[in-house]
């Protein structure tokens, strides 16, 4: 009797972690990969943890960071020894970095001022880790090439950070109305930085990071727009309100675009920190950057025009449906 009480506070305990876990994460078919399999577990253990110790997310964002930097440190050492314990601390660096944002989900607190730490946390692990590992190349080898070809493989990866992003928040904004945390429009930022504004003065902290979220929007939304030719334009005008859409539409859109967003999320940012660990772990540091400007380059230009079929193929498919409609 005693074991089947037992049996059933196990069962009770198991299936509320398994609620708590699917809350913290994000939509599985717009998540990367190695997250979705290794990452996001891991980190919501490290999440839980810091719930007990009664740490807000943005805590969990400090130690990110510092993971983050330290990591650059190491891998401008060059050694392998140094180069495995850059490894250990990047890996250290995403599980806190997934930590923060399930934390936030869990406790239903996602805040602008978060997600700003959270772009300075990746963009401090960014800057140190190219520039650390460009570095050990320059003292290997007496060129400064390096640096050039760090810049470029690191404007390259928020390249397909953008465009990852952009069509992820698509996805979601249409496909999975049922996803907790709000994903705002850029119409919606704007009016949100300009209502703070009204609000207090330009000194305002709550201003400042309005005005920051919507910048980075605005240019993510710029930056994908340069790969879009004239016929791909109505790309943009597919979905304008996708609080009107019907179930039906929704259920299209979800079955065209499910694969295509899969496709894109080998071009998250986890993925590129994968390649760091990937090639540090095989002593391979100088092939880094070349993989990242010539080989996912290509791999984005296959996506972009899978992307391109499956508009094309939905569109044909909403022609056909609205015409059944109105016949």
């Amino acid at each position: 009797m005693i074991t089947i009480v037992r049996l059933e506070n196990l069962c009770k305990v198991v299936k509320k972690l398994e609620k708590e876990y699917r809350i913290s994460i994000k939509p599985g078919e717009t998540e990367e990969i190695v997250n979705q399999i290794f990452n996001r577990p891991l980190a919501f253990l490290a999440a839980k943890f810091f719930h007990r110790l009664k740490r807000s997310p943005n805590f969990i964002t400090m130690f990110s960071m510092a993971f983050g930097v330290s990591s650059g440190f190491l891998f401008a050492q060059g050694e392998y020894p140094y180069v495995l314990a850059a490894v250990i601390l990047l890996e250290l660096m995403i599980i806190f970095d997934c930590a923060d944002g399930q934390l936030a989900r869990m406790l239903g607190k996602s805040s602008p001022l978060g997600k700003i730490l959270d772009g300075l946390s990746d963009m401090s692990t960014h800057m140190s880790i190219f520039y650390g590992v460009a570095y050990a190349l320059y003292i290997n080898t007496g060129s400064i090439y390096p640096f050039f070809l760090g810049l470029g493989a690191q404007l390259t990866m928020y390249l397909h950070i953008f465009l990852y992003d952009h069509f992820k928040n698509v996805f979601i904004s249409v496909a999975r109305p049922d996803y907790g945390e709000k994903l705002e429009s850029l119409e919606e930022l704007k009016d949100r930085s300009v209502k703070e504004k009204g609000q207090n003065d330009s000194t305002s902290i709550k201003w400042l990071i309005a005005k920051i979220h919507y910048l980075f929007y605005r240019v993510e939304s710029l930056v994908v727009s340069i790969g879009y030719l004239p016929p791909a334009n109505n790309f943009y005008n597919f979905f304008p309100d996708p609080e009107r859409i019907d179930s039906l539409t929704r259920e299209i859109y979800y079955r065209e675009m499910r694969v295509s967003m899969k496709i894109w999320s080998f071009l998250g940012d986890t993925t590129h920190l994968t390649l760091f660990m990937v090639f540090g772990i095989l002593d391979k540091i100088s092939l880094i950057f070349p993989v990242f400007i010539i080989y996912t380059n290509l791999y984005m230009v296959f996506a972009i025009f899978y992307q391109r079929i499956k508009f094309r193929k939905l569109g044909l498919e909403r022609e056909i449906l609205w015409q059944e409609r109105f016949d």
